[in-house]
């Protein structure tokens, strides 16, 4: 799986240096209940709340290893004082898969950041707008979580899948780049749609696809189109 590589690469030369680097280590936070609502009262501030930058996405690759960390750029939890801008990026290794399963594979990797949430926090995520607000409550800034906390608990969490064998997440709370990094989160969104549009046999006419424009731009998708084709 090399589709995500260039769009990996891309983003890490957007991001400065990381001057707060975390390695991954086993945390006592807890899972929070899947159906639990932190309100108003009991939360500090949400990281991409009242308006403020927002992005959240995922990558994978068979082909680049990483080192199990968490990188923070900004503010850390206790730092933070009011709704603040908000991003959050995941890079997974993964083993290699096969090209038909490759889009339930991956969408059942974006499927943490739905169905998990450690106690204290609460996600409202939106795959539409690659938006993942995060509340955080009053508790877990008194109790001093970081993000090298919580990010440890995400990491872990993607580890439990027997595909994944190493993760690198980033945090960016402080970034002068948004729209950059919102069209390279987009470029990997539409990526996927267009993985699962080859896979689903949906078109082979390229002059017509208004998926063209990605296939063109993302290495090895032409590869997997035509190989699609020769194989039907």
């Amino acid at each position: 799986m090399i589709l995500y590589n260039q769009l990996i690469d891309q983003i890490k030369n957007l991001l400065p240096p990381c001057e707060k680097c975390f390695d991954y280590k086993k945390t006592s936070l807890k899972q929070g209940d899947k159906n639990s609502i932190l309100l108003l009262k009991d939360t500090a501030y949400e990281l991409g709340g009242s308006q403020k930058p927002c992005i959240s996405t995922m990558a994978v690759t068979s082909s680049m290893q990483f080192d199990n960390s968490i990188c923070l750029y900004g503010k850390d939890i206790s730092e933070i004082k009011e709704d603040t801008a908000f991003a959050k990026i995941v890079f997974l290794e993964i083993e290699a898969i096969d090209e038909e399963s490759a889009f339930d594979k991956i969408k059942e990797l974006e499927l943490v950041r739905y169905n998990y949430c450690p106690e204290g926090f609460m996600t409202r995520a939106s795959a539409l707008s690659m938006r993942e607000q995060l509340r955080v409550s009053k508790k877990v800034v008194k109790k001093g979580i970081t993000f090298a906390d919580y990010g440890s608990a995400l990491l872990q969490e993607y580890l439990k899948n027997p595909i994944v064998n190493s993760v690198q997440i980033i945090f960016i709370t402080q970034f002068d780049k948004f729209d950059e990094l919102l069209m390279l989160a987009d470029k990997i969104k539409s990526t996927t749609s267009a993985l699962n549009h080859i896979l689903d046999n949906v078109i082979f006419d390229c002059s017509t696809c208004n998926l063209k424009e990605i296939c063109d731009e993302v290495e090895g998708m032409k590869e997997l189109h035509m190989k699609k084709v020769k194989n039907e």
